[in-house]
């Protein structure tokens, strides 16, 4: 399987690689970028297409690393929790399972009901 997943990813790096090749004209054309607020303009640049393509898959790379991040750190919170609850219960049930057996509160003679 992981033979199959090295070929798929050198495929596909190929298949990106001859995309570029064969429009590196449109690739190359700029692309203006600005930002007004109220009218006013704050910047305005022309970036080629394909620094913007690759500069929001760079962030969109970070921004999944990122979120992947937060989700370890939560669910090792709640594994760490998890282990203190079950740490709590097998003290617990040993200290259950420790406690002498004491038959005065039991009978071995069934109680006889009242009937009246």
């Amino acid at each position: 399987m992981r033979y199959v997943k090295m070929l798929l990813l050198l495929a596909l790096f190929f298949l990106s690689m001859v995309m570029f090749a064969q429009n590196m004209e449109t690739l190359n054309t700029a692309l203006p970028l600005s930002l007004e607020l109220f009218g006013t303009p704050v910047f305005a640049l022309e970036q080629p297409v394909y620094l913007c393509l690759l500069s929001l898959f760079v962030l969109g790379g970070l921004l999944c690393t990122l979120y992947f991040l937060c989700e370890k750190i939560r669910l090792s919170r709640e594994v760490s929790q998890a282990k203190k609850k079950v740490a709590s219960l097998e003290q617990e049930v040993n200290s259950l399972r420790n406690l002498p057996l004491d038959d005065s509160n039991y009978s071995a003679e069934p109680e006889a009901k009242n009937e009246e």
